[in-house]
């Protein structure tokens, strides 16, 4: 068991950091005292097991919005059973000078929750302001579909115009090669004839000579 004689200053006083190492130091176990100085620090004596005394040096060291320890000066000796059987209490010297603190305390976190306040309206200010553009992309992007739209329509009344010439081009190509087809079939049946009164006066011209 030892004893540690700890002297915290900072930003620790009318912040409530009485209240948390006195919390922290009953959940481990420790006996002893927090205390206010008069030059604004804060004293702790506490005793308990050596790495239990030890980790909670460093619990203490803590950083928030209305508390900040700037520095821990910690002497260690033989823990001497004083506090045996008392726990670990916030020593109150002074009535007046801790009903003080604690009003102080209160204004300290009704400033810092006032803070946040003016935070959250200017963060809602802002949300507001990026859903205000959120809709103006929005509607943007409505505009440019509707544009898609019509450049669809356009598209594809441009591929029924292309389909149906195409379909006509066909059409008069068909046409046109059955004419043809049927003046090859003529041509051929006339050149046959040909043929044949030729090989005719071949024949004729033989039996002559």
């Amino acid at each position: 068991m030892i004893r540690a004689t700890i002297t915290i200053t900072g930003d620790v006083q009318e912040a409530g950091y009485r209240v948390i190492v006195r919390d922290t130091a009953r959940k481990l176990g420790l006996v002893g005292f927090a205390e206010n100085m008069p030059d604004g620090s804060v004293k702790v004596v506490c005793e308990g097991e050596k790495k239990v005394v030890e980790g909670f040096v460093q619990t203490i060291k803590i950083k928030t919005e209305t508390i900040t320890v700037e520095n821990i000066k910690t002497d260690y000796s033989d823990a001497n059973g004083e506090f045996d059987g008392k726990g670990f209490i916030v020593k109150v010297t002074d009535l007046g000078d801790e009903m003080f603190q604690g009003y102080a305390t209160s204004l300290k976190y009704f400033r810092v929750g006032w803070d946040k306040q003016d935070e959250t309206t200017a963060a809602i200010k802002g949300l507001d302001k990026k859903q205000d553009k959120i809709i103006e992309k929005q509607d943007e992007t409505i505009t440019a579909i509707k544009g898609l739209d019509k450049k669809q329509d356009t598209t594809i009344d441009v591929l029924k115009d292309f389909r149906d010439s195409t379909k006509q081009s066909f059409t008069d190509m068909g046409n046109r090669y059955g004419g043809i087809q049927d003046e090859l079939v003529n041509t051929r049946k006339e050149l046959a004839k040909l043929v044949e009164h030729i090989g005719v006066l071949v024949e004729e011209h033989i039996k002559r000579k």
